[in-house]
């Protein structure tokens, strides 16, 4: 597989509202893609909130929700994803304590 080709299009998208996060997913294999999605992980405050993942899907998609133990402290999300054909993508972001509403946005697109 070339460096450039990405085998997994995402978009994972953490909204902070007071002690609320909102963490919505959409992750796809392009058509005619000989990969599908092996492992997927979010987290907030190191809780996973995905536990429903089966691996060897060709789509996953839908929102999970979390209360912040401590709303005015700095919130780690994070996320994972590997493909069948071994590709990895990951990142981490914070959700700051000091604002009411926070947002942290990872893409391919």
């Amino acid at each position: 597989m070339a460096n450039d080709t990405i085998p997994i299009t995402y978009q994972i998208r953490f909204e902070k509202d007071h002690a609320g996060v909102k963490a919505s997913y959409d992750l796809g294999v392009p058509a005619g893609g000989p990969a599908l999605i092996a492992g997927f992980q979010i987290s907030v405050e190191g809780t996973d909130l995905i536990s429903n993942f089966v691996p060897g899907q060709t789509r996953f998609n839908g929102a999970q929700f979390h209360t912040l133990a401590h709303p005015d402290q700095d919130a780690t999300v994070s996320f994972s994803i590997s493909s069948s054909e071994g590709w990895t993508a990951s990142d981490s972001d914070v959700l700051r304590g000091s604002k009411t509403f926070d947002d942290a946005e990872f893409s391919d697109l």
